[in-house]
């Protein structure tokens, strides 16, 4: 059962997956705040109500007018469903938006917050990548159309570049970090794959970090309207990657360069293969950023990086 009075904060957080269901506690911890937790099958995640949070369906690709009504009911509008989208189905949430913060300023309620789903790389660098991430091209429409409209629309926004999740760099399906079966003397090695070259970087950050970064956006800590803020749980090069797992598992690591030829002649073989149009994406710019320009550094949250996951998660 969930309760909720007139003063209460309204927040919609927009899908379970990975990251909703991480960022979920962290605002159930705020003052104050009632939480609508949108998924397309309610039954799924009815463990995660709370005194303050309610499980609502909602389907994001119906009706644009429905949604414009259901999203102005909230204060703040958290989107984290994207990844698996339509590139144009983010750009259709944004205009929704906009619209449900017109809404609301006809009613007399205040600015609509909205964090799109921007959780990642730097869009505005990486742009769609010379054509083959469409969905990374939508990102960057999606920030020019909130930076043009958002203030006539009576919409704040807040963007958090968090870099790749953390549990991201070390599946086995993204191939960065391989282990070999074992041989005949009984010993296994560790590949680990420099997307570039060994002295190129990655920024990774946690999912539950990324929960408690946002909890202290929404609290007030840092100057956050209309901004696009950056996170790191680290910032690491492939041979800093390299010796971190080594002295995570103790296994002799061998460490091989994926060149930007390499990875694109990989890609001209398999031209649909997803995995291998993101290899060639950070294996260029916009895939890092220094630790110390990061809130969580501003604000002295304390985070997981890259060494304490793999000692805490590696199962070579």
């Amino acid at each position: 059962m969930s309760f909720q009075d007139d003063t209460s904060q309204r927040i919609l957080l927009i899908g379970a997956g990975e990251l909703g269901s991480a960022i979920l506690p962290h605002l159930q911890l705020l003052p104050n705040v009632f939480i609508t937790v949108g998924v397309r099958s309610v039954t799924k995640y009815t463990h995660l109500g709370s005194l303050n949070t309610a499980i609502q369906f909602l389907d994001i690709t119906g009706p644009e007018l429905l949604l414009t009504e259901k999203f102005a009911q909230f204060d703040v509008v958290i989107s984290c469903t994207g990844f698996g989208q339509e590139p144009g189905r983010l750009m259709d949430l944004a205009r929704q938006i906009l619209a449900a913060g017109k809404l609301r300023e006809s009613l007399g309620k205040g600015k609509l917050w909205f964090f799109p789903w921007q959780w990642g790389v730097d869009y505005d660098i990486t742009g769609d990548a010379d054509g083959l991430m469409p969905l990374f091209g939508q990102q960057v429409h999606v920030r020019n159309l909130l930076r043009s409209k958002a203030k006539e629309s009576n919409v704040k926004w807040t963007i958090l570049s968090t870099g790749i999740f953390m549990s991201f760099l070390f599946q086995q399906t993204w191939g960065v970090i391989e282990k070999e079966s074992e041989n005949v003397s009984n010993t296994r090695k560790i590949n680990v794959s420099a997307l570039r070259d060994l002295d190129h970087k990655v920024t990774v950050t946690d999912v539950s970090d990324i929960g408690k970064v946002l909890a202290r956006i929404m609290a007030g800590a840092i100057e956050s309207e209309d901004r696009i803020l950056y996170v790191a749980g680290d910032t690491v090069s492939y041979k800093q990657l390299a010796d971190i797992i080594r002295r995570a598992t103790g296994e002799y690591v061998h460490e091989q360069v994926w060149t930007m030829p390499h990875l694109k002649e990989e890609l001209a073989k398999d031209p649909d293969n997803l995995t291998k149009k993101y290899r060639v994406v950070f294996a260029g710019h916009g895939v890092s950023w220094d630790k110390q320009l990061t809130v969580n550094h501003q604000l002295e949250i304390p985070v997981t990086d890259v060494e304490t996951y793999a000692r805490e998660h590696l199962s070579f």
